[in-house]
């Protein structure tokens, strides 16, 4: 019998195309703090597992405790899973992004909702449980009210605790518990498909930025960073599980230049040989500072960008210019680095021509690799809230198997048959001027431009 089995609920698609295919460091994080505690446990990530194979490995454990980690495209799984698993434990917990900001949605299955961090919150649930504690005065939960339960006086309605205090000393946390998740399944899927054995490693939490379309409700605001030393400890830690690829999964992992200087040194002070990746903002990156991370093995640094107009980029809140973006992106590529961007297509306010002018701007640069997706209005964040009365669903629902896997769930000003037509002429002017060079490009740049602008506008 195992006292808790922590569930993350994805399956990786048969017809998956990501590149970002990583184990669920989150509930690593929790599973090491809750074993440095003397607490049994147990990880079933669903990514390379049917959904029987999953409810029988869960099963299988006879858990106490089932906690299962919910994000806005998770919903509908957890949800299913949760009422498959719901008699089959003491207690049931939500935990992550979607559970933190709309609680009530996971309550009419789950026991509690774990809101934010959940490392001291689990172990405190735990303990309870284990002594016959009350859980009702845990921080950072929330509950229905139940007599039964929770010695409550009303019912039905949903209680949130006290807020739980971020852990201050990232230092202090347990290596995430690697042993737990499936190494040799995400190793394959990378080298398959990828030819590196690719891992991610978190070395900060929060962001500063509001971007509008962005949800951090676990993090929040307040970035709290770990020491290099202890973050080239577990690339140690991590590099002897077979891994030679890292992706530094950070909101922005160049946010502080010394620090980042600091990781570097003490990479190449242990004689450390591995290529990592890393996201990174345009404006939060130096030629100088690129130049130090490739000889500490930077292999490639993506840009969240989204936008090559810069009436759009401020209605999404990024604080920066197109101008900005390019000159970033062009230090990154003369560096030796190679480079990634991120885009969006049809958000709040766009027109036929600040998508066309997105297009061309990000064809143009010396990039990589090139991703353009939909506005997806996640709760909590502003573009949620510009058009959450316009949803079609509230509840997620994964695309079906199609050459382009996004899908638009909410009435806009553009059809999802036009955004994605947007899509696929990006993705092809982007992969003719990489793969065949400017020379042959540029004679057939405009005539596609010409035709495929006057296609996107008449659809």
């Amino acid at each position: 019998m195992t006292e808790v089995v922590l569930l993350y609920p994805y399956s990786k698609p048969s017809h998956d195309r990501s590149i970002f295919r990583f184990p669920p460091l989150g509930l690593g994080y929790i599973a090491s703090y809750l074993r440095a505690s003397g607490v049994s446990v147990e990880i079933v990530d669903c990514t390379f597992m049917s959904e029987n194979e999953a409810l029988g490995r869960v099963l299988k454990y006879r858990p106490s405790i089932i906690g299962m980690y919910s994000m806005y495209t998770m919903e509908e799984k957890t949800l299913s899973l949760a009422r498959q698993l719901k008699s089959k434990c003491e207690l049931l917990v939500a935990g992550g992004p979607l559970p933190t900001v709309y609680p009530e949605r996971f309550l009419q299955v789950f026991d509690v909702a774990a809101i934010g961090e959940g490392e001291q919150t689990m172990l405190e649930i735990t303990l309870a449980l284990r002594n016959g504690g009350n859980l009702y005065k845990i921080d950072g939960i929330a509950y229905r009210n139940d007599t039964n339960r929770y010695g409550s006086k009303e019912e039905n309605d949903v209680v949130r605790n006290p807020p739980r205090q971020l852990i201050s000393n990232l230092d202090s946390i347990p290596f995430p518990a690697r042993d737990l998740f499936d190494n040799e399944a995400y190793k394959g899927h990378y080298k398959v498909g990828f030819g590196n054995a690719v891992t991610s490693v978190m070395t900060s939490r929060g962001c500063p930025y509001s971007c509008d379309f962005c949800s951090k409700p676990v993090f929040g605001n307040t970035v709290r960073m770990r020491s290099s030393k202890n973050v080239v400890d577990e690339i140690e830690d991590v590099l002897s599980y077979g891994y030679d690829c890292i992706f530094f999964q950070d909101d922005c992992f160049t946010l502080d230049e010394q620090r980042v200087d600091r990781i570097c040194d003490e990479i190449l002070e242990r004689g450390l040989k591995f290529k990592w990746k890393c996201l990174s903002r345009v404006d939060s990156i130096k030629s100088e500072v690129v130049s130090k991370m490739k000889n500490a093995g930077c292999e490639q640094i993506f840009f969240g960008i989204e936008s090559g107009n810069n009436a759009i980029l401020k209605i999404m809140k990024k604080q920066f210019t197109t101008e900005q973006a390019r000159k970033a992106v062009e230090a990154a590529a003369s560096s030796g680095v190679e480079t990634g961007a991120f885009f969006i297509l049809g958000y709040p306010g766009e027109t036929n021509q600040t998508i066309l002018d997105t297009i061309k701007f990000a064809t143009s640069l010396p990039l990589d690799y090139l991703s353009f997706t939909l506005p997806y209005p996640i709760p909590g964040t502003g573009l949620y809230e510009k058009v959450k009365n316009d949803i079609k669903e509230q509840l997620y629902r994964a695309p079906r198997h199609s050459l382009i896997d996004h899908s638009l769930n909410f009435n806009s000003t553009f059809s999802e048959r036009k955004l994605k037509f947007a899509i696929a002429k990006a993705t092809v002017q982007f992969q003719v001027r990489k793969y065949l060079g400017n020379i042959i490009y540029y004679p057939i740049e405009k005539p596609f431009e010409i035709v495929t602008n006057q296609v996107f506008k008449f659809i």
